[in-house]
């Protein structure tokens, strides 16, 4: 959704198949594989992947349908063997865990909860099934940390490897920031977002005349910065979500400037903004988490592998290279 970051849990991401979803009538279900007595449906191929698939077929002719499927195919295989290893491990996630977790969303993304409700309805998506969806991705965050993140390792000798091929290229910029946020009410029509837009100019324009930050915090802003009279801190290049990132690092410093998202309108002021510097003990961590990244998809991958080889799995569609259904994976030991 445009304006919330919703951290995806896995490096690989074919397509969202939403688009798709109203010509999912249209596929003739049955039994796209089986994943340890576990099944998948070719429904849930198009639901994943059904844009995927007709991309593949506008461009290549229908002959790439069985390849484009298959690419789908093995992403729900992977997700399901995760599936079953989660509830192998009792990796259960419980509403308060959930709750923090969508409350940081909205922290990160300067919405109160109900923002972000406002925001998910408005992309058609109801609440319930949004909580759903953060809680699978939670469950899914629970195994990476518990089963491939105890096999990632980074040395000191690894990280100064690192740090020297980047030629001192981790350093940053920080910006200090303040915030107003002028809330657009859910269904708001034209005249009412003419409304908020004027309200936030008018914020605007009277940081701008030298009237003080926080008393114009007190009057117009209507999201959590509030409390602390529109001070929100330093934030360093990338932390912010991209549609406030871009225009905060690209501002002029003690100017304000206004950021419009679909759920409100953000009069923000730049107050100073300088590099950090490149030393490798102060990008250490920078580094450290850009490296751990690419360590975990590399362990995911490996752990994939072996679960698929380890696995009874079952394929049903026609092979993507003209074969029939075949099978892949061994019987697990008695």
């Amino acid at each position: 959704m445009r304006g919330v970051r919703f951290g995806l849990l896995f490096a690989t991401v074919l397509v969202s198949g939403s688009a798709f979803a109203g010509d999912l009538g249209r596929v003739s279900d049955r039994v796209a594989a089986v994943v340890n007595d576990e099944v998948i449906t070719l429904s849930e191929v198009y639901e994943l992947g059904g844009d995927y698939v007709e991309e593949a077929v506008t461009g290549g002719g229908e002959s790439m349908r069985h390849s484009a499927e298959h690419a789908v195919l093995e992403r729900l295989i992977e997700r399901k063997l995760v599936e079953q290893q989660i509830t192998n491990l009792h990796l259960d996630v419980t509403e308060v865990e959930l709750d923090k977790a969508i409350d940081e969303v909205s922290r990160r993304n300067g919405m109160d909860r109900d923002q972000v409700r406002a925001a998910v309805e408005q992309q058609g998506m109801d609440w319930d099934t949004f909580r759903a969806e953060q809680k699978e991705q939670l469950r899914e965050l629970k195994f990476q940390r518990s089963v491939l993140q105890p096999r990632v390792t980074i040395t000191d000798d690894e990280l100064r490897d690192a740090y020297m091929r980047a030629g001192g290229s981790l350093g940053g910029e920080v910006a200090t920031l303040q915030g107003i946020m002028v809330a657009v009410p859910a269904g708001a029509d034209t005249a009412k977002l003419e409304s908020v837009r004027a309200r936030a100019r008018e914020a605007m324009v009277k940081v701008d005349g030298g009237v003080p930050f926080a008393e114009v915090s007190a009057a117009y802003d209507e999201g959590p910065t509030k409390a602390s009279g529109g001070e929100m801190g330093e934030f360093q290049r990338g932390q912010l979500v991209p549609a406030l990132d871009t225009p905060v690092f690209a501002a002029e410093v003690n100017k304000a400037f206004i950021v419009e998202l679909p759920t409100a309108l953000f009069v923000f002021r730049v107050t100073k903004r300088h590099k950090v510097d490149t030393g490798l003990e102060e990008v250490r961590g920078k580094l450290t988490d850009a490296i751990f990244q690419t360590r975990m998809q590399e362990e995911q991958k490996r752990w994939y592998e072996q679960a698929r080889r380890a696995a009874v799995v079952r394929v049903l569609l026609p092979g993507g290279d003209g074969r029939g259904p075949h099978d892949t994976g061994t019987p697990p030991a008695p």
